[in-house]
Protein backbone atom coordinates (compact mmCIF):
# COMPACT_ATOMS: atom_id res chain seq x y z
CA UNK A 1 0.00 0.00 0.00
CA UNK A 2 1.08 3.67 -0.50
CA UNK A 3 2.59 4.84 2.75
CA UNK A 4 1.06 8.20 2.72
CA UNK A 5 -3.01 7.68 4.48
CA UNK A 6 -5.68 8.34 3.50
CA UNK A 7 -7.74 10.77 5.86
CA UNK A 8 -11.22 10.39 7.17
CA UNK A 9 -13.53 12.02 8.91
CA UNK A 10 -17.30 11.84 10.10
CA UNK A 11 -19.12 14.54 10.68
CA UNK A 12 -22.48 14.71 12.41
CA UNK A 13 -22.62 11.03 13.85
CA UNK A 14 -22.95 10.18 17.63
CA UNK A 15 -20.29 7.02 17.38
CA UNK A 16 -17.55 8.08 14.74
CA UNK A 17 -15.36 4.79 15.43
CA UNK A 18 -18.47 2.67 16.42
CA UNK A 19 -19.21 -0.50 14.50
CA UNK A 20 -19.81 2.19 11.40
CA UNK A 21 -16.70 3.84 11.53
CA UNK A 22 -14.91 0.53 11.20
CA UNK A 23 -16.70 -0.44 8.09
CA UNK A 24 -15.99 2.67 6.51
CA UNK A 25 -12.45 3.17 7.50
CA UNK A 26 -12.49 -0.66 5.89
CA UNK A 27 -14.31 0.01 2.90
CA UNK A 28 -11.99 2.80 1.84
CA UNK A 29 -8.86 1.12 2.47
CA UNK A 30 -10.31 -1.54 0.08
CA UNK A 31 -11.42 1.21 -2.82
CA UNK A 32 -8.03 2.94 -2.25
CA UNK A 33 -5.66 0.39 -1.39
CA UNK A 34 -3.98 2.59 1.04
CA UNK A 35 -4.36 2.87 4.65
CA UNK A 36 -7.05 5.21 5.83
CA UNK A 37 -6.71 7.13 8.97
CA UNK A 38 -9.63 8.37 11.18
CA UNK A 39 -9.40 11.73 12.11
CA UNK A 40 -11.41 12.67 15.28
CA UNK A 41 -10.50 16.87 15.06
CA UNK A 42 -13.52 19.19 13.39
CA UNK A 43 -10.58 20.79 11.91
CA UNK A 44 -8.86 21.02 9.16
CA UNK A 45 -8.86 19.15 5.42
CA UNK A 46 -8.98 15.52 5.07
CA UNK A 47 -9.29 13.69 2.02
CA UNK A 48 -12.54 12.45 2.66
CA UNK A 49 -15.84 13.68 5.04
CA UNK A 50 -18.47 11.00 5.51
CA UNK A 51 -21.83 13.13 6.48
CA UNK A 52 -24.89 11.84 7.52
CA UNK A 53 -28.38 13.08 7.95
CA UNK A 54 -29.18 10.56 10.77
CA UNK A 55 -28.05 11.59 14.02
CA UNK A 56 -28.91 12.98 17.71
CA UNK A 57 -26.85 15.85 16.73
CA UNK A 58 -28.09 16.61 13.27
CA UNK A 59 -31.25 18.85 12.68
CA UNK A 60 -32.48 16.66 9.57
CA UNK A 61 -34.57 13.83 11.47
CA UNK A 62 -35.34 16.06 14.45
CA UNK A 63 -38.73 16.86 14.89
CA UNK A 64 -38.03 20.71 15.36
CA UNK A 65 -36.42 21.13 11.94
CA UNK A 66 -39.72 19.32 10.07
CA UNK A 67 -41.91 21.25 12.37
CA UNK A 68 -39.74 25.13 10.90
CA UNK A 69 -40.02 23.58 7.79
CA UNK A 70 -43.38 22.93 7.82
CA UNK A 71 -44.01 26.59 9.03
CA UNK A 72 -41.79 28.21 6.62
CA UNK A 73 -43.56 26.35 3.57
CA UNK A 74 -46.89 28.21 4.86
CA UNK A 75 -45.31 31.59 4.43
CA UNK A 76 -44.22 34.10 1.27
CA UNK A 77 -40.29 33.64 1.42
CA UNK A 78 -40.80 29.78 1.35
CA UNK A 79 -38.11 27.00 2.63
CA UNK A 80 -34.45 28.26 2.49
CA UNK A 81 -32.87 25.42 -0.15
CA UNK A 82 -29.41 26.99 0.46
CA UNK A 83 -27.65 24.94 3.43
CA UNK A 84 -27.93 25.85 7.00
CA UNK A 85 -29.52 24.31 10.07
CA UNK A 86 -33.30 23.80 8.83
CA UNK A 87 -32.88 23.15 5.49
CA UNK A 88 -34.46 19.63 3.72
CA UNK A 89 -30.99 20.23 1.29
CA UNK A 90 -28.34 19.62 3.65
CA UNK A 91 -24.39 21.22 2.17
CA UNK A 92 -21.30 19.47 3.20
CA UNK A 93 -19.24 21.32 4.99
CA UNK A 94 -16.45 22.22 2.10
CA UNK A 95 -13.66 20.57 5.02
CA UNK A 96 -12.94 17.78 2.76
CA UNK A 97 -11.58 17.07 -0.80
CA UNK A 98 -13.97 14.39 -1.55
CA UNK A 99 -17.73 14.73 0.41
CA UNK A 100 -20.30 11.84 1.13
CA UNK A 101 -23.51 11.73 2.02
CA UNK A 102 -24.54 8.25 4.28
CA UNK A 103 -27.67 7.31 5.94
CA UNK A 104 -28.73 4.37 7.33
CA UNK A 105 -32.39 5.35 7.68
CA UNK A 106 -35.13 6.31 5.71
CA UNK A 107 -34.01 9.67 4.17
CA UNK A 108 -33.47 10.63 0.49
CA UNK A 109 -30.53 11.73 -0.07
CA UNK A 110 -29.71 15.72 -0.18
CA UNK A 111 -29.50 17.81 -3.41
CA UNK A 112 -26.06 19.36 -3.36
CA UNK A 113 -22.59 19.53 -3.60
CA UNK A 114 -21.81 15.54 -2.98
CA UNK A 115 -19.43 13.56 -4.29
CA UNK A 116 -21.36 10.51 -3.54
CA UNK A 117 -24.25 8.87 -1.54
CA UNK A 118 -24.47 5.62 -0.02
CA UNK A 119 -27.85 5.17 0.85
CA UNK A 120 -31.18 3.05 1.02
CA UNK A 121 -32.36 5.01 -2.04
CA UNK A 122 -32.74 2.92 -5.50
CA UNK A 123 -32.18 5.64 -7.79
CA UNK A 124 -28.25 6.58 -8.85
CA UNK A 125 -29.14 10.87 -8.57
CA UNK A 126 -26.44 10.57 -12.05
CA UNK A 127 -24.49 8.12 -10.66
CA UNK A 128 -23.34 9.36 -7.50
CA UNK A 129 -25.70 6.86 -5.61
CA UNK A 130 -24.57 3.21 -4.29
CA UNK A 131 -26.65 1.36 -2.50
CA UNK A 132 -25.56 0.27 1.07
CA UNK A 133 -28.49 -0.95 3.25
CA UNK A 134 -27.59 -1.27 6.77
CA UNK A 135 -27.79 -4.74 7.30
CA UNK A 136 -24.99 -5.09 4.71
CA UNK A 137 -23.00 -3.07 7.74
CA UNK A 138 -24.00 -4.53 10.47
CA UNK A 139 -26.10 -7.92 10.51
CA UNK A 140 -23.59 -9.71 7.51
CA UNK A 141 -19.60 -10.70 6.74
CA UNK A 142 -19.98 -9.47 3.84
CA UNK A 143 -16.85 -6.97 4.38
CA UNK A 144 -15.78 -8.97 7.14
CA UNK A 145 -16.78 -11.08 10.04
CA UNK A 146 -18.73 -8.62 12.97
CA UNK A 147 -21.05 -9.27 16.17
CA UNK A 148 -24.44 -7.90 15.23
CA UNK A 149 -24.82 -4.92 18.00
CA UNK A 150 -28.45 -5.85 17.85
CA UNK A 151 -28.24 -9.28 18.12
CA UNK A 152 -25.21 -10.48 19.64
CA UNK A 153 -23.63 -12.45 17.45
CA UNK A 154 -22.47 -13.15 14.05
CA UNK A 155 -24.69 -13.74 10.87
CA UNK A 156 -23.10 -15.33 8.33
CA UNK A 157 -24.42 -14.71 4.64
CA UNK A 158 -23.50 -18.42 3.90
CA UNK A 159 -26.31 -19.28 6.52
CA UNK A 160 -28.79 -16.74 5.49
CA UNK A 161 -28.43 -18.48 1.48
CA UNK A 162 -28.89 -22.36 3.40
CA UNK A 163 -31.95 -24.15 4.26
CA UNK A 164 -32.00 -24.70 8.14
CA UNK A 165 -33.33 -27.56 10.63
CA UNK A 166 -36.84 -26.40 12.79
CA UNK A 167 -38.23 -27.70 15.50
CA UNK A 168 -41.95 -26.22 16.43
CA UNK A 169 -42.46 -27.70 19.26
CA UNK A 170 -39.52 -25.92 20.98
CA UNK A 171 -41.16 -22.91 20.34
CA UNK A 172 -44.07 -23.15 22.73
CA UNK A 173 -44.71 -19.28 22.70
CA UNK A 174 -46.52 -17.00 20.45
CA UNK A 175 -44.59 -13.85 19.37
CA UNK A 176 -41.88 -11.59 20.60
CA UNK A 177 -40.77 -7.78 19.99
CA UNK A 178 -37.96 -5.79 20.30
CA UNK A 179 -39.13 -2.21 19.70
CA UNK A 180 -37.85 1.21 20.42
CA UNK A 181 -39.73 3.48 19.14
CA UNK A 182 -43.69 3.63 18.85
CA UNK A 183 -44.45 4.27 15.43
CA UNK A 184 -48.71 4.18 15.27
CA UNK A 185 -48.58 1.57 12.52
CA UNK A 186 -46.54 -0.73 14.92
CA UNK A 187 -48.93 -0.05 17.55
CA UNK A 188 -51.56 -1.19 15.80
CA UNK A 189 -49.64 -4.02 14.38
CA UNK A 190 -49.12 -5.86 17.84
CA UNK A 191 -52.90 -5.31 18.82
CA UNK A 192 -54.11 -7.06 15.87
CA UNK A 193 -51.67 -9.72 16.49
CA UNK A 194 -51.90 -9.59 20.04
CA UNK A 195 -55.93 -11.17 19.03
CA UNK A 196 -54.23 -14.46 17.90
CA UNK A 197 -51.77 -15.00 20.98
CA UNK A 198 -49.62 -12.86 23.60
CA UNK A 199 -46.85 -10.78 22.13
CA UNK A 200 -44.47 -10.14 24.44
CA UNK A 201 -42.36 -6.40 24.09
CA UNK A 202 -39.12 -5.53 25.37
CA UNK A 203 -37.48 -2.54 24.24
CA UNK A 204 -37.65 1.04 24.70
CA UNK A 205 -41.69 1.21 24.56
CA UNK A 206 -42.13 -1.45 26.86
CA UNK A 207 -39.37 0.28 29.46
CA UNK A 208 -37.01 -2.72 30.18
CA UNK A 209 -34.16 -4.16 28.77
CA UNK A 210 -32.84 -7.83 27.90
CA UNK A 211 -29.28 -8.73 27.73
CA UNK A 212 -30.01 -11.04 24.65
CA UNK A 213 -32.14 -10.89 21.90
CA UNK A 214 -30.94 -14.44 20.66
CA UNK A 215 -31.24 -16.20 23.65
CA UNK A 216 -35.20 -14.47 24.42
CA UNK A 217 -35.96 -15.55 21.17
CA UNK A 218 -35.67 -19.16 21.23
CA UNK A 219 -39.37 -20.26 22.68
CA UNK A 220 -40.81 -18.11 20.10
CA UNK A 221 -42.60 -19.06 16.48
CA UNK A 222 -42.74 -15.48 15.72
CA UNK A 223 -40.42 -12.07 15.92
CA UNK A 224 -42.23 -8.80 15.26
CA UNK A 225 -39.72 -6.98 12.87
CA UNK A 226 -41.03 -4.31 11.10
CA UNK A 227 -39.24 -1.46 9.59
CA UNK A 228 -39.56 2.35 10.31
CA UNK A 229 -41.27 3.10 7.16
CA UNK A 230 -42.10 1.53 4.12
CA UNK A 231 -39.52 3.27 2.17
CA UNK A 232 -38.24 1.58 -1.50
CA UNK A 233 -34.94 -0.33 -0.53
CA UNK A 234 -35.03 0.59 3.44
CA UNK A 235 -34.03 -2.67 4.89
CA UNK A 236 -32.72 -3.00 8.16
CA UNK A 237 -31.29 -5.95 10.58
CA UNK A 238 -34.73 -6.42 11.12
CA UNK A 239 -35.55 -9.04 9.05
CA UNK A 240 -31.91 -11.21 8.96
CA UNK A 241 -31.64 -10.89 12.75
CA UNK A 242 -35.49 -11.82 13.20
CA UNK A 243 -34.51 -15.21 11.01
CA UNK A 244 -31.23 -15.67 12.82
CA UNK A 245 -33.13 -16.63 16.11
CA UNK A 246 -34.34 -19.11 14.13
CA UNK A 247 -37.93 -17.88 14.22
CA UNK A 248 -40.34 -17.11 11.43
CA UNK A 249 -40.18 -12.88 11.10
CA UNK A 250 -43.28 -10.96 10.96
CA UNK A 251 -41.68 -7.98 8.21
CA UNK A 252 -43.21 -4.86 6.96
CA UNK A 253 -40.65 -3.47 4.25
CA UNK A 254 -40.25 -3.04 0.75
CA UNK A 255 -37.10 -4.80 -0.85
CA UNK A 256 -37.43 -4.35 -4.68
CA UNK A 257 -33.39 -5.61 -5.00
CA UNK A 258 -35.00 -8.45 -4.07
CA UNK A 259 -32.44 -10.07 -1.76
CA UNK A 260 -35.05 -10.86 1.08
CA UNK A 261 -36.66 -14.44 0.42
CA UNK A 262 -40.47 -13.36 0.80
CA UNK A 263 -40.98 -16.98 1.38
CA UNK A 264 -38.93 -17.09 4.78
CA UNK A 265 -40.74 -14.05 6.48
CA UNK A 266 -44.30 -13.78 6.49
CA UNK A 267 -44.16 -9.78 5.23
CA UNK A 268 -47.70 -7.06 5.43
CA UNK A 269 -46.17 -5.22 2.61
CA UNK A 270 -47.73 -8.01 0.14
CA UNK A 271 -51.09 -8.65 1.35
CA UNK A 272 -53.76 -5.82 0.68
CA UNK A 273 -54.33 -4.81 4.95
CA UNK A 274 -53.69 -5.95 8.34
CA UNK A 275 -56.35 -7.74 8.56
CA UNK A 276 -55.54 -10.09 5.99
CA UNK A 277 -51.87 -9.99 7.31
CA UNK A 278 -52.96 -11.71 10.93
CA UNK A 279 -55.19 -14.40 9.62
CA UNK A 280 -52.42 -15.73 7.77
CA UNK A 281 -49.94 -15.53 10.83
CA UNK A 282 -53.13 -17.40 12.53
CA UNK A 283 -53.06 -19.58 10.32
CA UNK A 284 -49.38 -20.53 10.07
CA UNK A 285 -49.37 -20.41 13.89
CA UNK A 286 -51.91 -22.86 14.08
CA UNK A 287 -50.07 -25.42 11.53
CA UNK A 288 -46.83 -26.89 12.53
CA UNK A 289 -46.26 -28.00 8.79
CA UNK A 290 -46.68 -24.39 7.30
CA UNK A 291 -44.80 -23.03 10.10
CA UNK A 292 -41.88 -25.20 9.08
CA UNK A 293 -42.03 -24.65 5.50
CA UNK A 294 -41.82 -20.84 6.10
CA UNK A 295 -38.95 -21.01 9.31
CA UNK A 296 -36.63 -24.23 7.28
CA UNK A 297 -35.97 -21.63 4.11
CA UNK A 298 -33.22 -19.39 3.82
CA UNK A 299 -33.48 -15.37 4.39
CA UNK A 300 -31.47 -14.48 1.24
CA UNK A 301 -32.74 -14.84 -2.43
CA UNK A 302 -29.46 -13.40 -3.62
CA UNK A 303 -25.68 -13.23 -2.36
CA UNK A 304 -25.30 -8.93 -1.75
CA UNK A 305 -22.24 -8.23 -3.31
CA UNK A 306 -20.38 -4.45 -2.65
CA UNK A 307 -18.95 -4.55 -6.66
CA UNK A 308 -21.52 -1.62 -7.18
CA UNK A 309 -19.87 0.59 -4.08
CA UNK A 310 -16.92 -0.49 -4.96
CA UNK A 311 -16.69 0.99 -8.51
CA UNK A 312 -19.09 3.99 -7.56
CA UNK A 313 -16.07 5.29 -4.91
CA UNK A 314 -13.38 4.61 -7.52
CA UNK A 315 -14.82 6.22 -10.16
CA UNK A 316 -15.26 9.51 -7.59
CA UNK A 317 -12.16 8.62 -5.18
CA UNK A 318 -9.75 8.42 -8.50
CA UNK A 319 -7.37 10.65 -7.51
CA UNK A 320 -6.51 8.58 -4.15
CA UNK A 321 -6.47 5.39 -5.20
CA UNK A 322 -3.16 3.81 -5.71
CA UNK A 323 -2.08 3.48 -9.39
CA UNK A 324 -0.90 -0.34 -8.84
CA UNK A 325 -3.99 -1.45 -7.04
CA UNK A 326 -5.63 -4.74 -8.32
CA UNK A 327 -8.96 -6.00 -7.09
Amino acid sequence: MTKTPVTLRFRGWDVPVGPEGLFFKTLFERVTGRTVEIVLSTNGKVDIEIETGYSQHHPIPSYSSRLHRFVKSHLPGGINFTGGSHTPNQQPSGDARFRIFWTGENERPPEGKWDAYLTFDQHSYGGRNAYLPLWWMTSSDLLYPVSSPYLGKEILIDDMLSARETNFAARDKFCVAFIGKAYPFRMHSLTALSRIGKVDVFGGIARNTIESKFEVSQRYRFVFAFENDLFPGYVTEKAPEAWATGAVPLYWGSDPAGYLNQGALINLANYRNLEEFTDVVEEVNNSRQRWESIASQPILSVRPSLDQVIQTLRRVLNPLVDRNLKD
